[in-house]
């Protein structure tokens, strides 16, 4: 947000002290973000170290994407990262991230994994993360709508732009987290996936466009 300031240099009297011209506009009043506001926005190449703070104390050692991993995608496919920050400061609180695959391609740990296809029309999404000290306060899940509704956005330029665009969202998550996406992001559960990662078994998860 900007602040302009609104001097009225024409004066009639010279002798007006040039604070009684200035107005008070509510840019003025309102320069600095709420300190609870969230908002999204694509991701940046200096986000990296944070986000691979964040997704260090989120997943087990044996399911977190690495620093070089989270880089690679955010250099790879920086349209489907998108960053969720609080506040004036921009403070990274979560972030979505995805790379593409071919429609004749099924999940795998690669695909799901350090690869990505610009011309790919299923979107793997790898993360739907919120910092640790933000959670219970609903921010999962307005980052997966909002994440959602960006996808859709971003669909529809690739149509008007005649690039290939996607057909569906796919995820593997955790048995305990099936409602949250199909609940609440209305991803239809495919079963059980054949990925082994990590010790617990991994549930196919996907949304249509």
């Amino acid at each position: 947000m900007t602040t302009e300031d609104n001097n009225n240099n024409n004066n009639k009297d010279d002798d007006v002290d040039d604070d009684d011209d200035k107005t008070t506009t509510p840019a003025a009043v309102f320069s600095r973000v709420p300190s609870n506001f969230v908002s999204y926005r694509p991701v940046c190449r200096d986000d990296v170290d944070v986000i691979a703070d964040i997704e260090s104390n989120s997943y087990p050692d044996d399911e977190m994407a690495s620093k070089e991993t989270l880089q690679y995608r955010c250099d790879r496919a920086p349209e489907m990262f998108l960053v969720a920050t609080e506040g004036n400061e921009d403070e990274i609180i979560g972030y979505a991230c995805g790379t593409c695959v071919n429609e004749n391609e099924t999940l795998t740990a690669e695909t799901m994994g350090k690869s990505h296809d610009p011309n790919g029309t299923i979107l793997c999404i790898h993360s739907v993360v919120v910092k640790e000290s933000k959670r219970r306060r609903g921010q999962g899940a307005k980052l997966l709508r909002a994440y959602l509704v960006y996808l859709k956005a971003l669909n529809n330029d690739r149509k008007r732009e005649n690039k290939s665009a996607l057909k569906s969202c796919r995820l593997l998550c955790k048995k305990h987290l099936i409602p949250f996406y199909c609940d609440i992001g209305g991803f239809t559960l495919l079963g059980e996936s054949d990925v082994t990662h990590g010790k617990d078994p991994w549930f196919d998860c996907e949304y249509a466009f």
